[in-house]
């Protein structure tokens, strides 16, 4: 480490001193619930946010599943009607539906596998909370008697400053404990969510692969419906 590097981490370790000298253990607990419980609060605004999203692709899904089954039926029928060409476009339509239909069920399962993951965050974080306001007020009264403890140690001892200090490092690392087991939840919270990000598209090759595959299904499909209907 530089000099620089030396410098900072002195000035940075008297800084966070200062700071610890001065919180009070009883406003840092409360503080931790408050920001704990707004963690909570957006990770319930997020699940809304997805649960909507999920409910629109279910509602396009059902509308697609009854436009393949038009496309089918308007097939068979220009077959019966000896309109071939008819029966060709709506087979292609029917293509496009099915693709259409892979996608967004794709996208749904992706959605309930975010569900999912939020849903664990919420669940381990409110646990968090419970634990901590349960625990509340036994900290609160263990702070509060170990300064009882301190004023009578200083009257008879007379080594006040020496208690005092070791009565607040004890406060304020069980404090920290608790501050980075709500940070870390966060933080998990948010990698699992980036973690589910993706990508989609295709390359050229792909591109054409997957026409060469739809104009194949068509012409299988047609094939069938004009054997099925005796048209040659």
């Amino acid at each position: 480490m530089g000099i620089l590097g030396k410098v900072k981490s002195i000035f940075k370790a008297k800084a966070n001193s200062i700071l610890d000298e001065i919180e009070n253990p009883e406003e840092a607990l409360q503080l931790s619930l408050e920001e704990m419980k707004e963690q909570v609060n957006k990770i319930k605004k997020s699940l809304i946010e997805v649960a909507t999203i999920k409910k629109k692709l279910e509602s396009d899904l059902f509308d697609v599943k009854g436009k393949i089954k038009l496309a089918s039926e308007q097939a068979e029928l220009s077959i019966a009607s000896n309109r071939e060409d008819l029966a060709k476009a709506a087979l292609e339509k029917k293509q496009d539906l099915l693709s259409q239909e892979e996608r967004i069920t794709a996208e749904i399962q992706q959605l309930n596998q975010k569900i999912k993951i939020i849903t664990n965050s919420k669940e381990q974080l409110e646990y968090q909370i419970n634990d901590l306001e349960n625990r509340k007020e036994e900290l609160i009264a263990m702070n509060r008697a170990a300064d009882a403890q301190i004023t009578v140690k200083e009257t008879i001892t007379g080594i006040s400053n020496e208690m005092n200090d070791i009565h607040s490092r004890i406060d304020r690392a069980e404090n920290k404990i608790r501050q980075k087991n709500a940070k870390i939840s966060a933080m998990d919270e948010l990698i699992e969510l980036n973690a589910l990000d993706t990508f989609d598209g295709k390359d050229s090759i792909e591109k054409e692969l997957s026409k060469l595959q739809k104009e194949e299904k068509v012409r299988q499909e047609l094939e069938a419906l004009k054997q099925r209907k005796g048209v040659s």
